[in-house]
C-alpha cells in the first residue's frame, strides 16, 4: 500500500503528465481532455518539481524547445514573480536550457541544465478544448488581449473590473486596460460604469465561440496559478524529514496559513482540519480530496 507522501507525488506528478499530454508530450493517459490548460503555470510547476521526474522534465523542454513561442515570456515573468525562491530558481534553470537550445529569451534565465532533444512530442492539436489558451493566441497573437478572451470566456456574462481581469489573466494592469478598452471598441466586450471604476464583460459570446470553437469544460477548468502551486506545496509537505507528530503538525499549518489567500480565491475554507494530533488526519483528507478532484483521476481517462 503507498505511502501517504508516494500517493501525493502519484496525483501531482500525473497532473502535469496530464496537461502536457494534451499540449502534445508523449504521455499516456489524458485526464484533462475537457479542462483548459495555462502554458505557463505549468512550466513553472514542472520546472519546480524537474528533480523528481527526469522524464518528465526532457519532454517538457523538448516541447518548449519546439514550441515554446506559443508561451507568454511576460506571463512567465509574472508568474515568476509571485512564485517563492526556490521555484524562480528552478525556472531560471529551466529557461536558460530552453533559450540556449532555441531562438527563444524567456525572462529569469540563469545557467542551463543538461539538454537532450527526445523529438516524442508531437505539435499540439489546437483544435482540442483543453487548448482554447492557444487557440486565442493564434488569433490574437501571444499578447494581452488572448488573455483577456480567456477569462472573459470563463467568467460568462458578468462584469468584471481591470484589477479583477489583470489578476486572473497574470498580466499587468496598463496591458489588460489597453486590451479591454481595444476590444470593447472592436464590439467584442461590453462596458459599464464610471471613468474611474470602468467594469466590462463580453457582449458578443456566441459569436467568439463560433470563432475559436469548442470550448473546455470551464467549471473543471481551474485556474492553475493558484492551483499547481498548491499541489507543489501540498507534495513538498509530505515528504517533510523524520519529525514528531506535533512538529510536523505545527510546520504545515504554518505552510497551510501561507496557501490559504490562494485557496480562498478558490472558494476553499479549511478551517475544520481538527487540532493538535487530529489535524494531521483531517489535512491528510483535505489534501487527498483536492489533488484528486485537480488531478482529474475520478474521470475516464482517454489513451494518449
Amino acid at each position: 500500500m503507498p505511502t501517504y507522501s508516494e500517493e501525493m507525488r502519484e496525483l501531482v506528478l500525473g497532473t502535469l503528465w496530464s496537461l502536457w499530454t494534451e499540449l502534445g508530450l508523449s504521455g499516456w493517459e489524458r485526464h484533462h481532455q475537457d479542462v483548459a490548460v495555462d502554458l505557463e503555470a505549468l512550466i513553472v510547476a514542472t520546472a519546480r518539481l524537474a528533480p523528481l521526474d527526469a522524464r518528465l522534465t526532457d519532454e517538457a523542454l523538448d516541447w518548449c524547445v519546439t514550441n515554446g513561442r506559443l508561451a507568454s515570456a511576460v506571463r512567465l515573468k509574472h508568474l515568476a514573480g509571485a512564485a517563492d525562491s526556490t521555484t524562480r530558481r528552478a525556472l531560471g534553470t529551466f529557461a536558460a536550457t530552453v533559450n540556449a537550445n532555441s531562438r527563444l529569451n524567456w525572462p529569469g534565465a540563469t545557467t542551463p541544465g543538461a539538454f537532450t532533444a527526445t523529438g516524442r512530442s508531437a505539435e499540439p492539436e489546437l483544435a482540442r478544448p483543453a487548448l482554447i489558451q492557444l487557440r486565442l493566441r493564434a488569433l490574437w497573437g501571444v499578447s494581452a488581449r488572448a488573455e483577456v478572451l480567456r477569462v472573459m470566456l470563463a467568467e460568462g456574462h458578468r462584469f468584471m473590473g481591470i484589477s479583477e481581469v489583470a489578476a486572473l489573466a497574470a498580466f499587468g494592469k496598463d496591458a489588460v486596460a489597453e486590451a479591454l478598452e481595444n476590444l470593447q471598441r472592436g464590439g467584442l466586450l461590453e462596458e459599464a460604469g464610471a471613468r474611474n471604476l470602468r467594469v466590462f464583460r463580453l457582449g458578443r459570446r456566441g459569436d467568439l465561440v463560433a470563432l475559436v470553437g469548442t470550448e473546455p469544460d470551464w467549471q473543471r477548468s481551474w485556474p492553475w496559478p493558484d492551483v499547481l502551486p498548491i499541489m507543489v506545496g501540498i507534495l513538498d509537505a509530505s515528504e517533510l524529514p523524520d519529525m514528531s507528530p506535533l512538529a510536523r503538525a505545527a510546520e504545515i499549518q504554518r505552510r497551510l496559513r501561507e496557501w490559504r489567500p490562494a485557496l480562498a480565491r478558490l472558494g476553499i475554507v479549511t478551517g475544520a482540519l481538527g487540532t493538535g494530533l487530529d489535524f494531521l488526519g483531517g489535512y491528510e483528507e483535505f489534501t487527498r480530496q483536492a489533488l484528486g478532484k485537480w488531478s482529474g483521476v475520478g474521470q475516464a481517462a482517454i489513451p494518449a
